[in-house]
């Protein structure tokens, strides 16, 4: 009997988070709708999307157009961590920076 009790009560737990999930859904698309009036009614400040800002990732732009991460990459240098021309430094606590251990 207790294993009837308890599949009741799940089958009353999924139909309500059925609804609540409908629910939510339902403003998420109205909350969207909001939004995308918003950005087009110029009387709402920071709504309108930036003419010059665009909204394409920069795997998708051609490559003349990406700038490299790393302009010494070319070069052959390879970044080192550390303070330039001293070897074995930490970069962490300046205090112990080289200190012998």
């Amino acid at each position: 009997m207790e294993h009837e009790e308890q599949a009741e009560q799940m089958e009353q737990e999924a139909e309500r988070m059925e609804e609540h999930s409908e629910q939510l859904g339902e403003r998420i698309d109205d909350v969207e709708g909001d939004w995308e009036r918003k950005e087009q009614d110029p009387a709402v400040p920071g709504a309108r999307p930036d003419p010059d800002q665009s909204d394409q990732l920069p795997e998708e732009a051609p490559s003349d157009v990406v700038p490299e991460d790393d302009p010494g990459s070319d070069q052959g240098e390879s970044p080192s961590p550390g303070v330039p021309g001293e070897e074995e430094t930490s970069t962490g606590n300046p205090d112990n920076a080289g200190a012998e251990e």
